[in-house]
């Protein structure tokens, strides 16, 4: 287990393009990072890992936080496991067997509707704050989609706020969800919060967000607009 003191630096080397960061545009990513920073120092899960870049940004919060990957993909868990403080579980996400409780997950894993819808009643039953899905109304899976729609529709889980190409689900609105209508241009259909044209925020640390340099890295999001 890794201490807390351990991680402050994770976020200023991701944001210097020192250590990976998350395949999300940079407004996702500060979403992100504003939402899970409810649950500072709080048990926290990934489920699909990649290059490790949305797992660091959650290890800057906690240092109580688990990984779930296969490793079936082009990255290497030797490479991930050189710069990510957490506890590795490898196997697929229906495999992985859970025995607590997390207060934020994100979910990077499937991309099927059955294999989405999967994971979402699966870890749901441990989860007691907030989901992060992402690839939520991204072109390239489409099934994502209809699997949260899906999800939501049959449960008392909400769509909280809609990012990008992410969505964050929970039981109650959250702290920051409520600080990020105040700050942003947003929109609101039956208490769903998503973005719309207006003025963005000015200050340090979002700015730092969005300055980040992008072009470099292969993003889904990029490959889609291409």
């Amino acid at each position: 287990m890794h201490s807390v003191d351990s991680s402050y630096s994770i976020l200023d080397r991701q944001l210097s393009g020192k250590l990976p960061i998350p395949g999300k545009t940079n407004l996702d990513w500060y979403l992100f990072h504003k939402i899970i920073s409810d649950y500072k120092g709080k048990p926290m899960l990934e489920v699909g890992v990649g290059r490790g870049g949305t797992a660091l940004t959650m290890a800057y919060m906690t240092p109580i936080l688990d990984v779930i990957d296969s490793w079936d993909q082009t990255w290497q868990k030797e490479d991930v496991e050189k710069i990510l403080p957490a506890n590795f579980i490898d196997s697929k996400s229906s495999q992985a067997e859970i025995d607590k409780d997390y207060a934020c997950i994100h979910l990077d894993a499937n991309k099927s509707f059955k294999g989405t819808l999967d994971d979402l009643t699966k870890y749901s039953a441990h989860c007691n704050g907030v989901i992060c899905v992402d690839d939520y109304l991204q072109s390239m899976w489409p099934e994502v989609t209809r699997a949260v729609d899906v999800f939501v529709n049959q449960t008392d889980w909400k769509r909280i706020l809609i990012g990008n190409h992410q969505v964050f689900l929970s039981r109650k609105r959250t702290p920051a969800v409520k600080k990020i209508a105040m700050e942003f241009p947003v929109s609101m259909v039956d208490e769903e919060i998503f973005f719309t044209y207006g003025k963005l925020p000015s200050d340090k640390l979002f700015q730092k967000f969005m300055s980040v340099n992008n072009k470099r890295l292969y993003t889904w999001h990029k490959k889609a607009y291409t």
